[in-house]
């Protein structure tokens, strides 16, 4: 019986007891900054937009934050 060759599955796979060990510190700090990336592209989205609907319609932006903080304190209210 011939010896068999190993299989390219097995090649592209590496043993996780062989892979180098990943510091914790480094996999918090990564997640951190992917995490603070992705809420200051969010906050740059949001002022893109709100700059945009000022533009085309002046004083949207503060007369939804007015509506906003009245329906907030309606929602409050009921809540009691």
């Amino acid at each position: 019986m011939p010896p068999q060759e190993p299989s390219a599955c097995s090649d592209q796979q590496p043993d996780p007891k062989q892979s180098p060990a990943v510091e914790i510190d480094e996999l918090l700090a990564a997640i951190e900054h992917s995490d603070d990336f992705y809420c200051k592209m969010m906050n740059l989205e949001v002022w893109a937009l709100v700059e945009t609907l000022d533009l085309m319609f002046p004083g949207a932006w503060s007369q939804f934050m007015t509506n906003r903080q009245t329906a907030l304190k309606q929602f409050l209210k009921k809540k009691e």
